[in-house]
């Protein structure tokens, strides 16, 4: 069963709007870097006043638990976390779930 990965970061206010771009284009980077577990990413910049201080987010989707577990353990995954992520950021939120059938919109 497919797995949805969700972060939220909140940026530190020293990081600028550039920095902010290229934490996300590591993100989506990791897609080709890691072949095979990702099935899709989408992220971007918070715009909703009720966001609590978190600034930017991304969506990914696995194809079952084995590629997330992949993923978090792959070296590219952790460089990108430990050396781009981090030290930009004052909080983070994961959310993983399965991705059940009844979550298709139904017309």
């Amino acid at each position: 069963m497919a797995v949805a990965h969700i972060i939220l970061l909140k940026l530190k206010p020293s990081v600028t709007e550039e920095q902010g771009h290229d934490i996300l284009e590591a993100v989506v980077a990791l897609k080709d870097k890691i072949p095979d577990v990702m099935e899709s990413v989408h992220l971007g910049v918070n715009f909703a006043a009720r966001a609590k201080g978190f600034t930017h987010g991304f969506t990914m989707v696995f194809k079952d638990k084995a590629a997330l577990e992949t993923y978090d353990k792959s070296p590219e995954h952790i460089k990108v976390v430990q050396e781009i992520i981090r030290p930009n950021i004052d909080d983070i939120i994961a959310f993983d779930y399965e991705i059940e059938d009844y979550s298709i919109p139904r017309l």
